[in-house]
């Protein structure tokens, strides 16, 4: 086999439309869903998202109250995704619909103006997120905008040139925030500029089932904290030089939990300690709670489950507007004040329809206690995940914050080796039987568990009951025993 073969590794990447259909016919695909599906592929470039999700993806119609999705054959799915967690306020909600169109009678978008509405949601924004100072925001239309805003504004801030950021975070794939995201076809389709020479530099997170340095929590000593300080006190790291009181790094740019890795939590210590760290050696300290936030976690946003934590830079996006693409950083006004008019632009940005969705959904977040309902359910559902990992040996680990949940797939839980190709296989067929989940992580072996925290009970035993059956089934196809 030839060595370094580029065109070898990108032509990987990229699913063969006859393979796509013969899996959507083994896996129950109805009539309506394959003529479509077939349609697609003559038309739809194989880059986009919906054939990396699935070996063949659905064709999604509708929604349904609670948790459920229907596709254009009428077949019912359980949704664990909400939209990539979008969907947190739940689907089909009349009021937002209503406030939608009450807007768009008056005006919909105009040149990035401001309105009375979108005055007051950027009141609502600054009383609503973490930091006891003066705040104000900056809005874009999409999560990758928010971590491309963030990006500028600290380098431009404090003049400084390095964005630290967490091995496994996903900031975006536009060229900017490609260089803080991380995955092998996110790096290899941005040939040939490399992403990761951007004047990034990575440190490990705590993904503590596969710790980086060989070590087990909680006797590791926090290994993965006195790394980033030693990075930040070394000078010949070329970070900083505490002596001098100098550092070339402008910010921390992580996720508090990682979403696209596969929904892996840290230790309770992790955050706090690491943004002391930050504060210690005069970084700022931004937070892209884009998935985390919005009550996913069982509370309004994840860093809210250790105290007295204020970043500087808080960034949002997905579910602030209940399905219109919307997004928005909020931050210490001395911060967002520092750039002269005009410094980032994106037409659609504080978009009049946008606000009055946004306006209508942090209202029922509120109103009807969203953050609590999404504690309590996950706590239900977290409880009978365990109860299945204690009698099925594929199941390495489950975590869990309020319906923030992620699953881990293990071939042997002796080895921990991953069951790559088992998860692929259950995510399959899951949605045969009715169920749409995620497939993420470092080794492709986590399911990314979302759904609307609308869900049910009663959807939640289903989930349950399909999952064990899932497991059953490739435990016995795979040869997986205790």
């Amino acid at each position: 086999m030839p060595l370094g073969n580029p065109s070898r590794e990108k032509e990987g990447l990229v699913p063969k439309p006859e393979e796509i259909l013969r899996n959507a016919k083994e896996h129950g695909f109805g009539p309506r869903s394959l003529e479509l599906l077939r349609r697609a592929l003559m038309v739809e470039s194989l880059g986009a998202m919906a054939f990396s999700l699935y070996d063949a993806p659905p064709i999604i119609s509708r929604a349904g109250n609670g948790a459920l999705v229907y596709d254009v054959d009428g077949k019912e799915y359980i949704d664990m995704m909400a939209g990539f967690a979008v969907h947190n306020a739940g689907h089909h909600r009349p009021e937002v619909l209503e406030a939608i169109i009450e807007q768009f009678k008056r005006i919909v978008q105009y040149s990035e103006m401001l309105s009375e509405e979108r005055i007051k949601l950027s009141e609502k924004l600054v009383e609503i997120t973490p930091g006891d100072y003066p705040k104000k925001v900056f809005y874009g239309v999409t999560g990758t905008d928010a971590n491309e805003i963030a990006m500028k504004l600290v380098r431009y801030y404090t003049g400084r040139t390095v964005i630290m950021t967490q091995w496994g975070d996903y900031h975006g794939r536009t060229m900017g925030a490609s260089a803080l995201t991380h995955s092998f076809s996110t790096w290899a389709q941005t040939y040939p500029v490399p992403p990761a020479g951007s004047a990034v530099v990575r440190f490990p997170f705590p993904y503590c089932y596969r710790c980086p340095f060989g070590l087990e929590y909680p006797d590791c000593g926090m290994a993965c904290l006195n790394y980033v300080d030693y990075m930040l006190s070394a000078r010949y790291y070329g970070l900083s030089d505490p002596g001098k009181g100098l550092t070339n790094v402008a910010a921390m740019i992580i996720e508090p939990y990682q979403s696209a890795a596969g929904y892996i939590i840290p230790p309770d210590e992790y955050l706090p300690e690491l943004f002391k760290i930050a504060r210690e050696h005069d970084v700022l300290f931004v937070v892209d709670e884009i998935q985390t936030g919005w009550a996913r976690t069982g509370r309004m946003w994840a860093i809210q489950h250790y105290g007295n934590l204020e970043p500087d830079l808080f960034l949002i996006a997905k579910s602030i507007a209940n399905g219109l693409p919307f997004s928005a950083v909020v931050g210490r006004s001395e911060i967002m004040d520092s750039w002269g008019p005009g410094a980032f632009s994106t037409t659609f940005a504080g978009y009049m329809l946008g606000v009055a969705a946004a306006l209508k959904t942090i209202e029922i977040f509120e109103k009807e206690r969203l953050a609590e309902r999404a504690e309590k359910m996950g706590n239900y559902f977290y409880k009978g995940l365990k109860d299945l990992q204690s009698i099925h040996p594929i199941v390495g680990d489950v975590q869990a914050k309020g319906l923030y949940i992620g699953i881990e797939f293990v071939s042997n839980r002796e080895s921990k080796k991953p069951a790559t190709k088992e998860t692929k296989w259950m995510s399959m067929r899951l949605v045969e039987l009715g169920m749409l989940v995620k497939k993420a992580g470092y080794f492709g072996n986590r399911f990314a568990l979302s759904p609307p925290l609308t869900i049910t009970r009663e959807q939640i035993d289903r989930a349950l009951e399909l999952f064990d059956k899932v497991f059953s089934e490739a435990e016995e196809k795979f040869i997986i025993r205790n």
